[in-house]
């Protein structure tokens, strides 16, 4: 195109949008995620399935923006006619895109397997686990499968996808299974995130919980709705990008869009682990009228005196063999780590369960209830006993 043809065109650019986004979504994401193995590691000094799918998808990620980073560099931004715009530099870009495209590919791919990994570990019906089973074949096969076989076959061979001159020999197909596959990918992505976040809402609102542990789950399975708008806007851009004549400069919004899915991704499967840090912060926030009598209750117990002109009260309760004082176990019972630990996912769900196992509705326990107080002058012990 001639100096005077384009003298008309815009020339602005786009590229710097899409490097602080990319910037900010890595360092973003990289946070939860690495608060998210933390925790899963000091649990349990080991990685579970879910973890090994967050994080290696997590990386591929990375790698992915990295790779996207550097088309902002070749082209990216820029419109076709701008006079940068050589084609060396188109070629760089088509080649660093179609990378970025592989690895954002697999990383989505591992990030939703890991959130499928997490809810398989979590205690819910049958017929809810069944479905998610079947997510996850729909999945792989659409997600995976389909995307894979279209980048690695679409251009026969490979470097045909950048070869911008078309002096090397070999052959491309046309531009119909692309667009096929990027329409499913997305849609089947807008399928998947609201099985995994309407679902567990439904299955919740059976359960009781307290306001406050109720209000925590919900949040952190809401915030996976995130994904969801960001799958929907992709399918929007993709539409403008096969319709336009300026591809450079219209893909920055669907780059922008799909690092923004998996690193959002990435960002809510840490989430549920960390659920009590959501419930504490929910407690900060919200007043007690709105989060019930849990946190009332956590207060009383902390606060609790008896009498005017009485010094310290302490509560102490017979559970079997083993003694509560002020909420902590004494004796030569231990339990196991993960009920030690708000953060773990037996946690995530508060299920009342009795000693051996069985839903504590109906049995009938005894609780003996010693209640000893003191102060300069006298002692009173009171002791009773509570039939449940």
């Amino acid at each position: 195109m001639s100096a005077a043809s384009t003298e008309a065109l815009p020339l602005d650019d786009r590229s710097s949008d899409l490097k602080i986004s990319v910037v900010t979504l890595l360092v973003f994401s990289s946070i939860f995620v690495g608060l998210r193995l933390y925790v899963s590691w000091r649990n349990r000094n080991f990685f579970q399935a879910t973890d090994h799918f967050l994080w290696t998808g997590h990386l591929l990620a990375v790698s992915a923006a990295t790779l996207t980073y550097k088309t902002a560099d070749v082209g990216a931004g820029k419109h076709v006619w701008d006079p940068s715009e050589s084609p060396e530099n188109l070629e760089k870009y088509l080649k660093w895109l179609w990378f970025s495209q592989l690895f954002n590919l697999y990383g989505m791919a591992l990030i939703k397997l890991s959130i499928c990994a997490y809810i398989l570990m979590l205690d819910f019906t049958k017929a809810y686990r069944i479905i998610i089973w079947m997510s996850v074949v729909v999945h792989v096969g659409m997600n995976f499968v389909f995307p894979s076989v279209i980048l690695f076959g679409e251009c026969r061979p490979i470097y045909k996808h950048w070869d911008v001159a078309g002096s090397q020999p070999g052959s491309c197909w046309g531009d119909k299974p692309r667009v096929i596959s990027g329409y499913s990918g997305a849609a089947t992505n807008i399928l998947t995130d609201m099985i995994y976040t309407v679902a567990p809402l439904v299955y919740i609102s059976r359960v009781q919980l307290p306001k406050a542990t109720l209000w925590g789950v919900r949040a952190v399975f809401l915030l996976g709705l995130l994904t969801t708008s960001i799958s929907a806007l992709k399918l929007y851009e993709m539409k403008s990008l096969n319709a336009s004549t300026d591809p450079t400069y219209t893909s920055v919004n669907l780059s922008i869009f799909a690092v923004s899915e998996v690193f959002v991704g990435a960002f809510t499967a840490s989430l549920p682990p960390l659920r009590k840090t959501f419930e504490t912060l929910l407690r900060r926030v919200l007043p007690e009228s709105v989060l019930g009598s849990a946190a009332r209750s956590r207060k009383s117990v902390s606060r609790k005196s008896v009498g005017k002109g009485i010094g310290n009260s302490y509560q102490m309760k017979e559970v079997g063999n083993d003694y509560v004082l002020n909420g902590n176990a004494m004796g030569k019972h231990i339990r196991p780590k993960h009920d030690l630990d708000n953060d773990s996912e037996h946690s995530m769900l508060d299920a009342q369960r009795s000693a051996g196992g069985k839903d504590g509705v109906g049995s009938i326990t005894c609780t003996t209830e010693i209640s000893v107080s003191g102060d300069d002058k006298r002692s009173v012990v009171d002791q009773g006993h509570e039939w449940v």
